[in-house]
């Protein structure tokens, strides 16, 4: 070779460092190739509102799992610290970020997406699943109550949604988009027509946006919960008793009598929510949009249509 290189030129070698990464290349790709793979959400950014509660910290803790970082929103602030300390715990608190949040009040969400952007430098992925629920035959809803569940459960979904296509729209990079609605917003459920029209609602704003954001790459898909009463917070009140009596059962036996309802018979928990709640906003489910995924054990009432 030195000779070679002499009849057509000066005879160089190779700088001592070039040599050295020549010579342990195979050693490094050896390495390289046992490294674990890049976790699928890692560099993306997510919203969860309703983030204190049982399926909100159980997403959050999901995504965290994946890579993401997360703002956690809600508008109770010990819970949300509560829950934020325990992720963080896990997770890191470079991930875990926490805003006080009303999704009723317009200029609060706004603030936001504000920390967002500032906290993360952006936005990729909004979980809309701040809650509540109520139960009472129609002659006995007040008003106020109505109101309350459209307020919270429609109108809410509808500011986060809106601030979210700003900031992503600005962004021009795509996102995901998931709501967190119910059974009960495609099948009717006794005593609690506010509620189920609430969540039909959110449903078909979902379908909205997801015609409005295709263009831009924004994805809108709906998870469809039914009976997750284990770390939920809307069953922690009056709700679980009102259930079980517009069934005829106690507080004890509802949660059988939901498992028993299911066409697989079995209970349904927040981490069921979080695992769909993943496959929506991750390249998983890069293809779909406008679409409904049931986390309900199977229930031919809430079959889509």
């Amino acid at each position: 070779v030195m000779r070679g290189a002499s009849a057509v030129s000066t005879y160089v070698g190779l700088p001592e460092q070039e040599a050295f990464d020549i010579e342990y290349w195979l050693l490094e790709e050896a390495k390289l190739q046992r490294m674990p793979k890049p976790k699928s959400l890692a560099g993306r950014v997510a919203l969860v509102t309703g983030g204190a509660g049982g399926i909100g910290a159980a997403v959050a803790g999901k995504y965290l799992s994946e890579g993401a970082c997360v703002m956690l929103a809600d508008i109770n602030e010990d819970s949300l610290a509560a829950t934020a300390a325990g992720l963080v715990q896990r997770y890191g608190k470079d991930m875990v970020r926490t805003v006080a949040m009303n999704v009723t009040d317009e200029a609060a969400v706004a603030a936001a997406y504000g920390e967002v952007a500032v906290e993360f430098g952006g936005l990729d992925i909004l979980v809309s699943n701040a809650g509540i629920a109520s139960s009472a035959p129609v002659e006995e809803t007040s008003l106020e109550l109505w109101n309350r569940n459209m307020d919270i459960l429609s109108t809410g979904y509808f500011l986060v949604s809106r601030e979210a296509f700003k900031l992503l729209r600005a962004q021009d990079m795509g996102g995901a988009v998931v709501f967190v609605a119910s059974k009960n917003g495609l099948a009717a459920s006794p005593n609690a027509a506010a509620y189920c029209t609430a969540k039909a609602s959110e449903i078909h704003l979902a379908r909205c946006l997801a015609l409005e954001g295709a263009e831009a790459g924004i994805r809108v898909n709906v998870v469809n919960p039914d009976a997750v009463l284990r770390g939920s917070k809307i069953w922690e009140g009056e709700w679980l008793e009102q259930r079980a009596s517009t069934y005829k059962t106690d507080k004890e036996g509802l949660e059988e009598m939901y498992r028993n309802r299911s066409m697989l018979k079995r209970s349904v928990f927040p981490e069921d929510i979080a695992e769909a709640a993943y496959f929506l906003a991750s390249d998983l489910s890069a293809k779909s949009t406008g679409n409904i995924l049931n986390v309900d054990a199977g229930n031919k009432e809430a079959f889509t249509r």
